[in-house]
């Protein structure tokens, strides 16, 4: 009644502009539901896209799964702990002629009893017996010299990709190529060494005694990503510029991993640190990414990056990246830095990252 009686004592002017003030203020309040409702979609587009880009890259890695364990056990039947150098050399000699050849035979089918001239890639004239250096690291190297008989530089540089994919972990040290006047043909001298891995398989050898426990206090926060807010989609003590943050499966060191996904370029992981100017540190952590991405070390005062920025190829990990760097200022002052500053140079890209390590380091 009392709202009755002061509407009918108002004008017919004012009672408009009472009903126009209150349309407007009713309009103003849908605007504003709305723009909450469109965020809210926008915000569940973008996680939904993340999930199916991710759900792509398990598809993917699950594909190559199979082809890479033939892949690795193929690697894995090269070595041995148990093989003499004379075994090594054999073998070694076996490849290199395998390779020799141009019509490649399969692994572990013989080598043909006979061969005519336009058989072979190049011919070798003889490979004197190797040095074999044992190391005692879990590894030993040997190394071979020879020389072939001139042929065309196509048939050298086809032989010289041949010996670098081998299954034999083969490394040409030293190549020379030699050409007589006025001739086409070249004959080339190779320096080729095969690194072979004991306990190839993986099994753990009874000399070896366990590492001692890494004592070295770790100074980034949260760098198992424990603390993640869902609501938010925020990890606690890290920043993302251009990126929504999820967890995955993927953990290398305790439940989850953080699961990055690039919604700019650039985009931004980063998280700030208090570091002692003059000291070295060490920084590590687990990664795979559908695209490339830079680390960097960047200094809060200007925004600078210091010198040893290294960009990363995308690859199928998760892989242990390891960067050593010194702040630079008057030593023993206070810098405030962002350790590490992961950046996704393209839109799209999904980084998924765990087990971060950031310490002094120890020479």
């Amino acid at each position: 009644m009392a709202l009755s009686n002061a509407i009918a004592k108002l004008s017919p002017s004012e009672r408009r502009l009472a009903f126009i003030v209150l349309f407007l203020l009713a309009v103003g309040l849908a605007f504003v539901v709305t723009l909450r409702c469109l965020d809210a979609l926008a915000s569940l587009d973008a996680s939904i896209e993340s999930q199916e880009q991710l759900l792509l890259q398990y598809t993917n890695q699950a594909a190559l799964a199979e082809p890479v364990e033939r892949a690795f056990q193929s690697m894995a039947s090269q070595h041995s702990s148990q093989w003499t150098q004379q075994e090594i050399h054999d073998r070694l000699r076996f490849e290199i002629t395998r390779l020799s050849l141009r019509q490649i035979p399969q692994e572990g089918a013989p080598l043909p009893t006979a061969s005519n001239p336009g058989d072979s890639l190049v011919e070798i004239r003889a490979m004197p017996a190797g040095a074999l250096d044992d190391s005692g690291d879990g590894y030993r190297s040997y190394q071979i010299n020879f020389r072939t008989e001139p042929t065309s530089i196509l048939n050298i540089a086809e032989f010289l990709q041949r010996l670098q994919q081998s299954a034999q972990a083969l490394r040409v040290d030293f190549l020379e190529l030699v050409r007589q006047p006025l001739t086409a043909a070249v004959s080339a001298e190779f320096h080729v060494t095969r690194t072979v891995i004991d306990d190839a398989t993986g099994e753990a050898s009874s000399a070896s005694a366990p590492l001692p426990p890494d004592t070295s206090t770790n100074l980034a926060r949260n760098a198992s990503f424990e603390q993640f807010d869902a609501q938010q989609s925020l990890a606690q003590d890290w920043s993302a510029q251009n990126a929504s943050l999820a967890t995955g499966p993927d953990a290398t060191d305790g439940t989850a991993a953080l699961v990055v996904t690039a919604t700019g370029a650039p985009a931004e992981l980063y998280q700030a640190q208090q570091l002692i100017a003059g000291a070295t540190y060490e920084l590590l952590f687990d990664a795979s990414a559908t695209g490339a991405f830079s680390v960097r070390v960047i200094l809060e005062a200007d925004g600078a990056s210091i010198p040893g920025e290294s960009h990363v190829e995308p690859g199928i990990g998760p892989f242990r990246y390891r960067f050593v760097f010194t702040v630079p200022g008057v030593d023993g002052a206070p810098v405030a830095m962002r350790v590490p500053s992961i950046v996704l140079e393209q839109s799209g890209t999904i980084l998924t990252i765990d087990n971060v390590m950031l310490r002094e380091y120890q020479k």
